[in-house]
């Protein structure tokens, strides 16, 4: 059985047919959809336009120290603004929702019911960023609206919070300003401190190592240089003198010692042979001395073939000028023995012992009465011997101070060559103070650029020359109402009530309409009719149809128009809604 397909024309006559259970129950619903429409109480809305200024100073003179976004500032405010604290005082300041507040207590609806009823609406624009060139959207200006039941009202609310909105802004931005500043400051005064206990800690250590410092190697390394030279210089003379000593030694040892005894006649100044073996022997007994102990049978046979000479010649020493001799003779040959070899040499430790040990026989023997003249302190009465004797003693003193000073020296060389030594890690430890006290200079100075920056920033945000909000439209008292829109929820109503008429006329074509056309006839008998009779209509029927028709395109025509009128001053000026048309064709 084939599925019956109606046109356009049988919709239409289904229209026609029905056309009083259209049109009743569509009168019938704009009738209660313009009662219920006017019977809602009206809301106000009442709105400010603030817009986004731009600093005035160039970014590149002076940063300000708040980056955050516009729209993200304006987020924040919103936040703080909405608290239960503050909302709670702007409804008691204007007395808000009052049958709301006696119903309940608590507050939380009441601050529900405000947050509803505020808007904050950000306006954007396409605009060129100055630095890429490119095009990009932008906030340029927002709107802050309230809604309420009495315009008035609405408009007081709607202007607190505006004045909230830019006294906000201010406050925000000059505290960011200053809290930067402080920030700032107290960073700097901090680094401030350790810079100074840094610049402290270098004057100690340079007081410190004073004489090690890396600015004094030089002058150390010279210094050095000069001691080596100047201990060379003394040794020089030290030899020069000592050389001095051994030629006038050997002279003193063909002098004779008294000058009547041993004396020829022929020569008086002349000494003797028996002087000169004498002398030799002594020599030969004090190069003994430093090799031999005191009862080695060499030593003792050199000193009773000296002591036989000297008894022969009429000449004696007392024990004490002979350990005197022996103690000088040592002490010379230690010093000498001291220059070739280090401290730990054999040779120079055996000749300390024999110092030692002469020192220790010379305090056990009793003192000696000396005489007052160096011919009775020698035991000499020949002026020959007794003037060789006395430069030798004062050569022998001279290299005793230069000894001394070569000592001194040598003390002095070893105090500059530990300098030296030492720069090397003075010099470490000096490079990380200093190091730590440039970076931290560094630091310090920077953060006092930053600070002088912020103080500019502030002074910027104080003097209002930063980015600022702009009230250019302050809320006004609405005239109508902007809840509910009764145009559109009349228009929304006739059309919704015109839908139920026509699907209430549907619904009784479908229960009650019946068997109507060659179609339906051959559907449901099964067979096709035999004879079809069309419906014939005459002249003044025809003439009714045409002027109905006409009737009906006249009528039409005018809810056109109407439709659109009402549209324009409604809903859309035409103007923007075909700009818009055009726009989102030209995206297509």
């Amino acid at each position: 059985m084939e599925e019956e397909v109606k046109g356009i024309r049988d919709y239409l006559e289904i229209v026609w047919r029905r056309k009083y259970w259209i049109l009743i129950p569509a009168i019938i619903l704009m009738i209660a959809t313009a009662i219920v429409t006017y019977s809602l109480p009206a809301t106000y809305k009442s709105e400010g336009l603030i817009l986004i200024e731009s600093q005035e100073i160039p970014q590149d003179l002076i940063r300000t120290t708040v980056t955050s976004y516009a729209d993200q500032r304006i987020e924040v405010i919103k936040q703080r603004l909405m608290t239960t604290t503050r909302v709670m005082q702007i409804v008691n300041k204007y007395n808000l929702y009052p049958e709301e507040r006696q119903k309940t207590p608590s507050t939380a609806p009441i601050v529900s019911l405000f947050k509803e009823n505020v808007s904050v609406d950000i306006v954007q624009a396409n605009v060129t960023d100055p630095v890429s060139g490119r095009a990009k959207r932008a906030s340029i200006a927002f709107r802050v609206s309230f809604l309420d039941k009495s315009p008035q009202l609405a408009q007081q609310v709607a202007n607190e919070l505006v004045t909230e909105f830019l006294n906000e802004n201010v406050r925000t931005r000059t505290d960011r300003a200053e809290d930067t500043t402080q920030f700032l400051k107290l960073e700097g005064d901090r680094l401030q401190k350790e810079v100074q206990q840094t610049e402290r800690e270098i004057a100690e250590f340079r007081d410190e190592y004073s004489d090690s410092l890396p600015d004094l190697l030089q002058y150390n390394l010279s210094m050095v240089q000069s001691t080596q030279q100047e201990i060379a210089a003394t040794e020089n003379q030290i030899m020069m003198l000592s050389d001095q000593v051994t030629t006038m030694g050997l002279q003193l040892s063909m002098i004779p010692r008294e000058a009547s005894a041993g004396m020829s006649a022929t020569s008086p100044n002349q000494p003797s042979n028996a002087q000169v073996a004498l002398e030799q022997l002594r020599a030969e007994y004090r190069s003994m001395q430093s090799k031999y102990s005191e009862n080695h049978p060499d030593l003792q046979r050199v000193k009773r073939e000296m002591d036989a000479l000297a008894a022969q010649l009429g000449e004696s020493m007392s024990p004490r000028q002979s350990v005197e001799m022996q103690l000088e003779d040592a002490r010379s040959n230690l010093q000498s023995l001291k220059q070739r070899y280090s401290s730990e040499h054999p040779d120079v430790k055996a000749e300390e012992a024999n110092v030692s040990r002469l020192d220790n026989r010379l305090a056990e023997l009793p003192a000696e009465t000396s005489a007052s003249t160096p011919a009775a302190s020698s035991g000499s009465t020949n002026p020959v011997y007794i003037e060789v004797k006395a430069k030798i003693d004062a050569t022998q003193r001279e290299i005793s101070r230069l000894r001394e000073r070569q000592v001194s020296l040598r003390e002095k060389l070893a105090d500059f060559e530990q300098r030296v030594v030492k720069t090397n890690q003075v010099q470490r430890a000096y490079l990380d103070l200093t190091r730590d006290h440039e970076n931290k200079l560094n630091q310090y100075r920077q953060l006092r650029a930053k600070q002088l920056q912020a103080e500019l920033a502030e002074t910027l945000e104080s003097e209002n020359k930063g980015e600022s909000f702009t009230l250019i439209e302050p809320p006004q008292v609405p005239n109508s109402a902007e809840k509910p829109n009764r145009p559109k929820l009349l228009a929304m109503g006739f059309v919704a009530s015109m839908g139920a008429g026509v699907g209430l006329a549907v619904l009784i074509e479908m229960f009650f309409g019946g068997v109507r056309g060659y179609t339906n006839i051959s559907r449901i008998v099964g067979k096709p009719p035999l004879v079809v009779i069309p419906l014939i209509l005459t002249e003044a029927e025809k003439s009714k149809r045409r002027k109905l028709l006409y009737r009906l395109v006249f009528i039409l025509f005018l809810l056109g128009i109407a439709a659109v009128v009402l549209f324009h001053f409604l809903i859309m000026d035409l103007e923007v809604f075909w700009f818009k048309l055009l726009n989102k064709l030209s995206l297509l």
